[in-house]
């Protein structure tokens, strides 16, 4: 079952009707109040993750369910800056990293702005040969295999990831988040299993 796709964009514009697809979901699923409030949750994100990632962007927002799986998704169209801009703007920063980013929403955000800037200047630098191979431009990030690769880190790494996804609302309420990119088109899906 998929709900219909509602508009949303960077202004607020469709976000209260988005809130209602999905709830209208969970009534004809019939969820619980604890599951309708994790769904709730989980669309309050996504849509606080889009808004976050600045500039104009335009966006469809749904709900789809099989099985025991619900998945919000949102397939959005984003604004345009360059990789080298966003370089220059970490240099200006004391610590030269990125203050904005660091709980684990804020590292699917920066994946999500990294990716797309990767895809489009790669597409403007196309001398007609594929540079959106798989070798030079990832496809997808997900919360799953970040979890797997804490596994491989050093002990004080993992703990400082381990603490970061522990206090993320949607961390402890997904089951998955991946981003897709193509082009200018972000794809975030977020998984809960229910029932």
């Amino acid at each position: 079952m998929i709900t219909n796709k509602i508009y949303v964009n960077n202004k607020g514009v469709g976000r209260m009707d988005a809130l209602k697809e999905t709830e209208r979901m969970c009534d004809y699923l019939k969820l619980s109040r604890k599951s309708r409030l994790h769904i709730r949750l989980l669309t309050e994100e996504l849509l606080g993750m889009i808004s976050q990632i600045g500039g104009d962007f335009d966006a469809e927002l749904w709900a789809e369910h099989e099985g025991k799986t619900f998945r919000i998704c949102l397939d959005a169209e984003i604004g345009k800056m360059s990789l080298q801009k966003r370089e220059e703007l970490l240099k200006s920063s004391t610590s030269g990293k990125n203050a904005a980013y660091s709980g684990i929403m804020d590292r699917v955000r920066e994946k999500m702005e990294i990716y797309a800037l990767m895809m489009q200047e790669n597409a403007e630098n196309s001398t007609g040969v594929d540079d959106t191979s798989p070798q030079k431009t990832p496809k997808e990030w997900k919360l799953s295999e970040y979890k797997d690769d804490l596994a491989h880190r050093k002990d004080s790494e993992r703990i400082a990831a381990w603490d970061e996804l522990e206090k993320s609302i949607v961390s402890n309420l997904a089951d998955d988040i991946s981003v897709g990119i193509k082009g200018n088109t972000v794809v975030l899906t977020i998984t809960k299993r229910i029932g």
